[in-house]
């Protein structure tokens, strides 16, 4: 049975998918390209065609030396460069490739790229699929971000439960031997000390049971949350909220 379906059939279906599909020839210049491309790169055919991949493509690296794209530091460690180098030298096809980008007018992208090698008019040519996966990336920031969030959180509150135990004993015991004492005994002074201290760690308690985020700060060669920070930041939240 002969299919319906034409040649003309299978480059609209190229042209209606959600990825960036380009042909790369081994000169680096992209030979051809889908509606996707110049739709993602923002250029029309006269700025695509023919023009070697950074340039094309509007890496904000390609100025940065006189002899163009694949000349500079930078593409030394291009992605994209070498998944597209990779394929043509080796004649092996390239899957779910993850790469950083920086495009002039785009920023700094998350891609995922395949490679595939053909043979186009007797030229050896790689066929290259390019998905922007800077949202997606975000989105997956913000996931992490909030499972963190609330592993802290937890274990946070579950700290300051165990905590405020014993300091409400500290406390009761402090105001107990206050009461034993004459107002001139010299120990006086140091309960009063201990009992403020003891306030002060559960005023910090409290700020940190009721933290909804958190900020952190440097601390040594490391980071530690930022109490106070975190706990302003909430109070100005919650003073939205209530306007």
């Amino acid at each position: 049975m002969t299919s319906a379906y034409t040649k003309e059939s299978l480059l609209d279906i190229i042209e209606a998918l959600p990825l960036a599909i380009a042909v790369i020839d081994k000169n680096r210049r992209v030979a051809l390209a889908n509606l996707k491309t110049y739709l993602f790169m923002n250029k029309d055919e006269g700025r695509l065609i023919g023009h070697v991949g950074g340039e094309a493509f509007g890496c904000v690296h390609h100025d940065d030396v006189p002899e163009g794209c694949g000349f500079g530091k930078d593409c030394l460690k291009c992605g994209l460069r070498l998944t597209v180098q990779e394929t043509m030298d080796k004649k092996k096809p390239l899957s779910g490739v993850e790469a950083k980008m920086s495009f002039k007018g785009l920023g700094l992208r998350h891609l995922r790229i395949s490679t595939s090698p053909l043979t186009l008019n007797r030229e050896a040519v790689v066929l290259l699929a390019i998905e922007d996966m800077t949202e997606a990336k975000h989105h997956e920031q913000i996931r992490l971000e909030k499972e963190k969030l609330s592993a802290v959180l937890k274990t946070t509150g579950g700290i300051c439960h165990e905590l405020n135990q014993p300091l409400m004993a500290i406390l009761g015991f402090s105001d107990l031997l206050l009461e034993d004492l004459p107002t001139d005994h010299l120990q006086r002074i140091n309960l009063m000390e201990i009992k403020a201290q003891v306030e002060r760690l559960g005023r910090i308690t409290t700020k940190l049971m009721s933290l909804t985020r958190f900020k952190t700060k440097k601390y040594l060669s490391g980071e530690i949350i930022d109490i106070h920070a975190a706990s302003d930041e909430n109070d100005k939240l919650h003073q939205e909220k209530e306007r």
